[in-house]
Formats: structure tokens, C-alpha cells, sequence
């Protein structure tokens, strides 16, 4: 179970950067583009708030809520069209075959 949750944090990945504060990375790779915010309520239970990126902490602003930090981390989509933009750049022949000509 520890290594497909490893590779589920590879694949998703999120990085600890206080006690209670994660920056979600995805694409571009140069900058978060959430923050999760963990917090207890009342009782004691943990909750998992997303908040947007943005550079100001204050200008940041919550997106949603879940009861786990990998549930918050899934929340956080990727960016479809720059993965498939730099999964075309990278798709050719196999074994770097030349295309068959016309």
C-alpha cells in the first residue's frame, strides 16, 4: 500500500511547507497552484481547505473543503491542455523509427 500511495504522490504531488500548509504543484511547475490549509474543528476533526493560489497570502481564497489531505490533493486538477500540449512534444515513432513515407 506505501508505494501506490507513493506513486500517487508522485503523480499528484503536494509539498509540505509548514505545519499545516501544503503547496499543490502542477503545471507550470514553477509555482504552486493551490494551497491546502489543515485545521481542526470544534471537536477536534480534521478538515482540508484548498484555498487558490496566489502569491498574497490574504488574496488567497478557499475553494473547498475535504476530511483528507489526499482528497483535497485530488481535488486539484490538472491542467489538461499543458500536459497534452508536452505529451505532443514528446510522442513519436517507437525506438526513434523514422514514419513510414507516402
Amino acid at each position: 500500500m506505501k508505494r501506490a500511495n507513493d506513486i500517487e504522490r508522485e503523480r499528484m504531488p503536494y509539498v509540505q511547507i509548514d505545519t499545516n500548509l501544503w503547496a499543490v504543484m502542477r503545471y507550470p511547475k514553477d509555482r504552486p497552484v493551490a494551497m491546502i490549509v489543515g485545521l481542526a474543528n470544534r471537536d477536534n476533526v480534521p478538515l482540508f481547505f484548498v484555498q487558490a493560489w496566489h502569491p498574497e497570502p490574504s488574496r488567497r481564497r478557499v475553494i473547498s473543503q475535504h476530511d483528507t489531505l489526499e482528497e483535497a490533493n485530488a481535488s486539484v486538477l490538472w491542467d489538461l491542455e499543458k500536459v497534452n500540449a508536452a505529451g505532443r512534444t514528446r510522442v513519436g515513432p517507437p525506438n526513434g523509427s523514422k514514419p513510414a513515407q507516402k
